[in-house]
C-alpha cells in the first residue's frame, strides 16, 4: 500500500513537470510571433518618414509640333505623373540679328514748305517742351511695340531703337524712321511704331523739324 502511494505521487509529479514544460515550450513561440506581427509597422513607419517629397521631372514633354504626347513618370510618393515642360532656353542671336537696320522715310530731304501768311503761328516755333509732352504720352505705347517685336520674353536683345520722324509747319507728322537690330524689324516693330508716332498732331508753327528719339533695350 505504502508502495503504490510513492508511484501515485511520483507520477503526479511527472504529469505536473511535463504540463508546466509544455505550457512553457508553447509560450517562447507565440512571444516570437507577437514580435514578428509588430516589426512590419514599425519598418514600414520608418520607410514612410525616409521618402523623400516632391515629383521628379521627365525628360519627354509635349512637342506642339508632331503632336507627340507627354510621358507619365512616378513621383517619389510613387504616384503617376505628368510630364512638366522644361523652361524655354534663350534664342542665340547671331552678329546678324544684332544688326542695326533702319525702316522708313528718309528724313534727310529737305522738307517743302509752302508759306501761308494768314497763319497767325507762321512764326512760331514748337518748344521742346511742347514736343516732348505729346510724345512721352505716346512712350508707353512704343515700349508695348519694343516688347512684342521680341522674339521671345527670355531673350535679350542688346542695342538701341531710334525713333525719327519730321514734325510739318501744320503740326502733323509726315515720315517716321525706325532704326533697331534686325530681329526686331522682322518681329514688326517698324509698322508698329510708325502707326502710333504718325498719329500724334503737335500745334502749328514757324517750320517743320526732324525729332530723333532714342531708346535703350534692357
Amino acid at each position: 500500500m505504502k508502495g503504490f502511494l510513492v508511484g501515485l505521487i511520483v507520477a503526479a509529479l511527472g504529469f505536473g513537470g511535463y504540463t508546466y514544460w509544455k505550457q512553457r515550450g508553447d509560450a517562447a513561440p507565440r512571444a516570437s510571433v507577437v514580435a514578428a506581427a509588430g516589426a512590419p509597422p514599425k519598418e514600414s513607419k520608418e520607410k514612410k518618414k525616409r521618402r523623400p517629397h516632391g515629383a521628379m521631372r521627365v525628360a519627354h514633354n509635349v512637342n506642339a509640333a508632331d503632336g507627340t504626347e507627354a510621358r507619365l513618370g512616378d513621383d517619389a510618393n510613387g504616384t503617376a505623373t505628368a510630364a512638366m515642360p522644361d523652361e524655354p532656353e534663350p534664342m542665340k542671336l547671331s552678329a546678324a540679328d544684332l544688326k542695326i537696320v533702319g525702316q522708313g522715310d528718309d528724313l534727310s530731304r529737305p522738307d517743302v514748305v509752302h508759306l501761308d501768311m494768314s497763319d497767325d503761328n507762321s512764326s512760331r516755333e514748337l518748344s521742346q517742351d511742347d514736343i516732348d509732352a505729346r510724345f512721352r504720352a505716346k512712350e508707353d505705347d512704343i515700349l508695348r511695340c519694343i516688347q512684342r517685336a521680341r522674339p521671345d520674353d527670355e531673350t535679350w536683345v542688346p542695342g538701341r531703337v531710334t525713333v525719327k520722324f519730321r514734325i510739318q509747319r501744320t503740326g502733323t507728322v509726315r515720315g517716321v524712321r525706325v532704326e533697331a537690330p534686325a530681329i526686331l524689324q522682322k518681329g514688326g516693330i517698324y509698322g508698329c511704331i510708325k502707326s502710333i508716332v504718325g498719329g500724334i498732331r503737335y500745334p502749328s508753327s514757324g517750320g517743320s523739324q526732324v525729332l530723333t528719339y532714342p531708346f535703350s533695350l534692357t
